[in-house]
């Protein structure tokens, strides 16, 4: 039994080169351009995870669906072009599975989706090695206090300051954070955190 896959993205280019991704890879992806035909999908069919664009260009946006819409039920991958700490506020109630930042490959996606239908509550039909091997890093205390303190929308000097380290310490130590969790940006830091319960 395949899983099936709400994919919400407003670009159609980028919608068909995910759909072609995800049944080369075994899913059964549905997807929809716009909030109402997603929801109309929604309702339709018992999706097992969603993937959805934040930017939608119109009245609603992909963390509107994901709220109003998909209420927790299944884990979620938002796609974005934006990092902004508004965005990250909006977003942190939700607890989204994770952010990938545009552009992004497929490989990328369809590990973060493998990952995120692993880790819910409906996992079992996809195993993988890469599964096996994934987000197996370790984080040291000062690391994980830098990574509260840049959920928070602290900037580096202010971290420094609050930690009584030098900015450079700070910079050093963003690096390899990010270097550990290859995370692209703050926004798919924090998501890693919320889901390793760092925070």
């Amino acid at each position: 039994m395949k899983n099936k896959v709400l994919v919400l993205e407003d670009d159609i280019v980028i919608a068909k080169s995910i759909q072609i991704g995800l049944i080369s890879s075994g899913f059964d992806p549905h997807i929809a351009t716009r909030f109402n035909s997603a929801i109309r999908l929604f309702e339709q069919h018992d999706f097992d995870a969603a993937i959805c664009d934040i930017n939608l260009k119109q009245t609603s946006d992909g963390i509107d669906f994901v709220t109003e819409i998909i209420k927790g039920k299944i884990p979620v991958i938002f796609l974005t072009a934006y990092s902004d700490l508004n965005t990250i506020k909006r977003v942190e109630p939700i607890c989204p599975y994770a952010f990938l930042t545009k552009p992004f490959n497929n490989n990328q996606l369809i590990l973060t989706l493998k990952l995120a239908l692993k880790n819910s509550t409906r996992t079992g039909l996809i195993p993988t090695e890469d599964i096996q091997n994934a987000f197996t890093f370790k984080m040291t205390k000062r690391e994980l206090e830098i990574i509260e303190q840049m959920s928070l929308g602290k900037t580096t000097k202010e971290i420094a300051d609050n930690l009584n380290i030098s900015p450079l310490t700070v910079s050093t130590h963003r690096k390899n954070i990010l270097g550990k969790t290859s995370a692209k940006n703050s926004i798919e830091l924090i998501a890693i955190a919320k889901q390793k319960q760092w925070m």
